[in-house]
């Protein structure tokens, strides 16, 4: 912006210095002008002095018209500018000190530049005659125009070393987010590849007291350790979904992308879950729009996200309630819906529905650790897909997922 600024005043100082210098050489002119009039005869031309004189005068033009718009005098040895500048005296369209800059393609096909003005004189009141004044300016502009070159190859120049040494900046200052976020990460799958062995052990054993014939208990006892194995198998799971989290975090999850028929893969998830939602008394349904669509995905993830989307609309649709399974095209994409009835997502829970372990006050009230929908949304992105939602409170709720039809 500096910068910017700087060449700007340049610009402004340039330009005014045109505007001085035309309106001097107009005066000049007026004042020969005013003694030809008054004295009736024309000023001869002086010698030249010196080469500058020589450049100068290769640089100005000047036309002198007395009142009856009759040309007295000019000068003018810029070839390239005679004809537009005749143009303009001819239409007189300047008024006394404006001042116009033009721009004239050469026959050369090279672009030039002049600046003229234009000034009357008054002899006892009585206009006596005009002047058109001016001088070439191409060569400024080229300045200019290089300058301006130069500027922005330096904004450009000063741009890439910044933005080198921003991002230099950027990674060293990461490194150590980055570093605690990966030691996380692997903390996550180590502690959860290591917690699956004991519970492991731990619910073998209650299966062995449970089945040890030998082993006198009491219904209390029986009902403890069938108490004991559900939470384990809980525990169990939450873990297993943990390390799925972990996986994806640092990209271990296998993947495995080929070209999936999602109407099979629906109507085979649904079959898992038609027991469920039968003593739901639940409708579920699957719509077979386009019969032949696929999606290039891991078929593995693929069930898994919609057998975690399907299992949460069975929690939380009401008995007698409905939920529709649909693959469909949207925008050049393939597209699986799961949508049931019930009471909805609130609109200040949507924002946060995919994120890990949230769970809304009206999600406390059934089981669930809040980790579904994150694993759900971490397998459609790892896909090259995109999960999302819409809910209408009381009306139903919508889950999307959609996939790319090419690898």
């Amino acid at each position: 912006m500096l910068i910017t600024l700087i060449y700007g005043f340049i610009v402004s100082l340039v330009y005014n210095n045109f505007i001085s210098q035309a309106h001097l050489l107009a005066m000049e002119e007026v004042e020969e002008l005013n003694y030809i009039v008054s004295d009736g005869k024309l000023l001869p031309d002086l010698p030249l002095d010196n080469n500058s004189s020589q450049k100068y005068l290769n640089k100005i033009f000047y036309y002198m018209y007395d009142k009856n718009d009759q040309l007295l005098k000019m000068s003018n040895k810029i070839d390239w500018s005679k004809t537009d500048i005749e143009t303009l005296t001819t239409q007189d369209l300047l008024q006394d000190g404006q001042y116009e800059m033009h721009i004239v393609f050469t026959a050369q096909k090279e672009f030039r530049f002049f600046v003229i003005t234009r000034e009357s004189i008054w002899n006892n009141g009585q206009y006596a005659g005009k002047v058109y004044a001016g001088f070439d300016i191409s060569h400024d502009l080229m300045l200019l125009g290089r300058l301006l070159l130069w500027i922005t190859l330096l904004l450009l120049c000063t741009l890439f070393v910044i933005n080198k040494a921003a991002n230099f900046m950027a990674n060293k200052a990461m490194k150590p987010v980055v570093e605690s976020f990966e030691k996380q990460v692997l903390f996550a799958a180590n502690a959860s590849h290591e917690l699956r062995t004991p519970l492991s052990v731990l619910l073998s054993g209650l299966d062995i007291l449970k089945d040890d014939a030998d082993n006198k208990m009491s219904a209390f006892s029986k009902e403890i350790i069938g108490d004991m194995t559900g939470e384990i198998l809980k525990m169990k799971a939450l873990i297993s979904n943990m390390l799925l989290l972990a996986r994806c975090d640092n990209s271990a999850a296998g993947l495995k992308k080929n070209r999936v028929w999602l109407n099979i893969i629906l109507k085979n998830t649904a079959a898992r879950f038609q027991t469920i939602t039968a003593d739901k008394n639940i409708a579920l349904s699957v719509i077979d729009d386009v019969p032949d669509l696929y999606g290039w995905v891991d078929r593995n993830h693929l069930e898994q996200i919609i057998s975690i989307l399907i299992d949460n609309a069975v929690k939380y649709t009401p008995r007698n309630g409905k939920i529709f399974l649909r693959a469909h095209c949207h925008n050049g994409m393939s597209a699986i819906s799961v949508s049931n009835t019930g009471p909805g997502i609130g609109e200040k829970d949507l924002p946060y529905v995919f994120d890990r372990f949230y769970r809304s006050s009206e999600a406390k009230k059934y089981e669930g650790s809040g980790l579904g929908l994150s694993i759900a949304k971490a397998l459609a992105e790892k896909n090259n897909g995109m999960l999302i939602v819409q809910s209408e409170e009381n009306i139903r709720t919508i889950f999307t997922l959609y996939l790319s039809q090419k690898d």
